[in-house]
């Protein structure tokens, strides 16, 4: 009786400092979607942010062709996941030429963005523009103009 006490004691008190923290964090750091700092707005500023950010998109898919690719080279790998492998590749192939179009059409159509395509989902995040609906609705019929129906466009502002 006495190590169940101590058990339940002990795992009571740590819930409640838990609680207690969770309760006095501040609510910028607590929610998932905060406002952006006077920080994150200066770093958005920076027109590397966008290269680096692209860059980061592809090289994720890059990095999960590659993992495909060791799939579908191994000799432990049955056929259907060698297939499945390589469906998966055709598919991050296909998803990365995208991005890079889609990218490269709202660049040069004078809008800083930087494009990732994930589940179906083609999310734009613009810099150096105003956060307003008609740019976002602009922005969202040139990529619409690409993909054609392939993905849902979200649209994100920094």
């Amino acid at each position: 009786m006495n190590k169940q006490a101590l058990a339940f004691l002990t795992l009571f008190s740590l819930i409640l400092m838990l609680s207690v923290y969770y309760v006095t964090l501040p609510m910028d750091t607590a929610s998932v979607m905060g406002e952006n700092t006077n920080a994150e707005e200066s770093q958005a500023d920076n027109p590397s942010q966008r290269t680096s950010l692209q860059e980061e998109a592809g090289k994720k898919k890059d990095d999960e062709i590659t993992k495909n690719s060791n799939t579908v080279s191994s000799p432990d790998a049955s056929d259907a996941d060698k297939q499945k492998a390589l469906e998966t590749i055709d598919e991050l192939k296909n998803d990365k030429a995208m991005q890079e179009e889609v990218a490269a059409l709202l660049n040069d159509n004078g809008y800083m963005a930087a494009v990732e395509i994930m589940d179906g989902t083609c999310i734009i995040t613009v810099f150096e523009q105003e956060d307003s609906a008609q740019t976002a609705k602009k922005i969202m019929n040139l990529a619409q103009s690409k993909v054609q129906q392939q993905y849902l466009v979200e649209v994100a502002f920094k």
